[in-house]
């Protein structure tokens, strides 16, 4: 699932739980639970190609634009939020090596760890048309979000 999406959950949760012991691990394993949905993804391949980078950029900055809005109107909970928005979004860190293998133009390395190979093992569904997928739950949960802010 994109970053985006992964924040918008994790931020989510952070403002209907309200209780950081709860939110926090529920957020981290949201990452995971919406990695085994459906989604957008273009495979290793794709990795090394300018426009994949440049959605890295824009995921960066939908990120950070949800946490300026959190900051700004401060709904109840809101820095729990932020920090939930984070703590889903995370997992997709331990990816930074093989995407920097792959735009170096390397192959990149089989996975080592067991996290990561239960990490990409989830993802059964990841193709461009998954991106109807993201874009009906980004819409979800940015009406969810309305709610809690407005």
């Amino acid at each position: 699932m994109t970053a985006t999406n992964h924040a918008l959950t994790g931020a989510l949760i952070g403002l209907a739980v309200g209780n950081p012991y709860i939110a926090v691990p529920a957020a981290l394993a949201s990452h995971f639970v919406c990695d085994a949905l459906p989604h957008f993804g273009a495979g290793n391949k794709q990795t090394s190609q300018s426009w994949f980078r440049n959605l890295l950029i824009l995921e960066f900055l939908l990120c950070v634009t949800l946490v300026f809005v959190l900051a700004v109107t401060q709904p109840a909970h809101w820095l729990l939020a932020a920090s939930c928005a984070f703590v889903a979004t995370s997992p997709d860190f331990m990816w930074i090596k093989q995407f920097l293998r792959a735009q170096r133009g390397r192959i990149p390395t089989a996975d080592s760890s067991m996290l990561l190979r239960f990490h990409a093992g989830i993802q059964w569904f990841e193709r461009p048309i998954g991106a109807v997928f993201e874009v009906a739950w980004a819409l979800s949960a940015l009406i969810l979000l309305k709610l809690y802010i407005f």
